[in-house]
């Protein structure tokens, strides 16, 4: 009997390791779902229940785009309590649109600036403080000395461990006057990959008529994060080859992306838009012009031109308005989720 006992045991002993063996394997490794929060429209009309829908859309990181440089805070939190509320909700904060001064005249203001914005990403884990748009200067020359001051800019954000980058919206792929180089290509070559990377928005990309695939085969080793946009909703245009941007942009050894989305818009506002940005590249044209025939001309029209005003809403306008994003981005994850080609 004691020995039908001790085998008896000796049997429920192995099933039982067998069975904890077997309940301890990792199960499918969840997907790094980004989402930059410039997508989230009216966010800070309700902070914590926008964070709880995109952590149910299954989003893990975030991108922000609230940081303010003048009072140091995040939405009127401090970096720490923001971070702590991304968390709270399971999302780390990882990158950040952020401005800061940025003049050739000024070097050590500039370098001072950013070293403030830096310090405030760290405290909050940032990998990623990107410039978001600069409007560049006209000429070859002046613009070389812009990506030296991106150059050291880079390095302090080195110094704190903190990758600094750019990133670009459509009118970098124009030619610089007088020359036959594209701006995002001239900002590419003239500056330091150790110091600066570039954010590549393939939307942007394709908007400025070029291949987002072919800038990541040609430079593989400088757009280190993507934006993932569509017309609206990702994949539901048919106009971009996400399949194959993810599987080269992984290829090239890089794995951070987000999802951004522009306001929704009816047909009747995208044509706005598309008159819009004509407009806008009509009036760099002519600021190149005004430059070339003198500087201070162009300076004193660049600071004549109106400036465009936010549009008041009511908290109904707004509430409408950020379900109405919420919703596209929790379709953008629906698609990603279910692409075999996103890790």
């Amino acid at each position: 009997m004691k020995s039908f006992l001790r085998t008896y045991a000796i049997v429920l002993m192995a099933l039982f390791v067998a069975s904890s063996a077997f309940s301890s394997e990792p199960g499918p490794k969840e997907k790094q779902l980004g989402i930059a929060t410039y997508s989230v429209k009216g966010l800070e009309s309700d902070i914590e229940g926008s964070f709880k829908i995109l952590q149910e859309s299954g989003y893990t990181v975030m991108e922000i785009s609230n940081y303010n440089a003048r009072d140091r805070k995040v939405a009127g939190y401090a970096p720490t309590e923001y971070a702590d509320l991304a968390e709270k909700y399971g999302m780390d904060i990882i990158s950040s649109h952020a401005r800061a001064k940025f003049d050739v005249t000024d070097v050590e203001g500039t370098l001072t600036a950013w070293g403030q914005v830096f310090d405030d990403h760290k405290v909050m884990g940032c990998k990623y403080v990107v410039f978001p748009m600069n409007r560049w200067a006209n000429t070859v020359e002046q613009m070389k000395v812009e990506c030296d001051l991106m150059n050291k800019i880079g390095e302090e954000a080195n110094k704190r461990g903190i990758r600094f980058g750019y990133h670009n919206h459509n009118f970098e792929f124009e030619l610089i006057p007088d020359s036959d180089q594209m701006i995002e290509d001239f900002l590419i070559a003239n500056t330091d990959a150790d110091k600066v990377f570039f954010q590549m928005d393939v939307y942007w990309v394709t908007e400025g008529k070029q291949d987002p695939l072919a800038y990541l085969k040609k430079y593989p080793d400088r757009f280190e994060v993507l934006h993932i946009k569509d017309d609206y909703v990702i994949g539901e245009s048919g106009r971009i080859n996400f399949e194959a941007i993810f599987k080269q942009f992984y290829k090239n050894g890089y794995e951070d992306w987000f999802v951004e989305m522009e306001e929704y818009m009816t047909p009747e506002q995208k044509a706005e838009r598309e008159k819009m940005m004509e407009e806008m590249r009509k009036r760099r044209e002519e600021a190149a012009k005004q430059q070339a025939e003198g500087g201070q001309q162009a300076a004193q029209a660049s600071q004549n031109r109106p400036r465009m005003q936010r549009p008041q809403r009511t908290p109904e306008e707004e509430a409408k308005r950020l379900k109405v994003s919420l919703d596209g981005i929790a379709k953008s994850a629906e698609y990603l989720s279910a692409a075999k080609f996103v890790k």
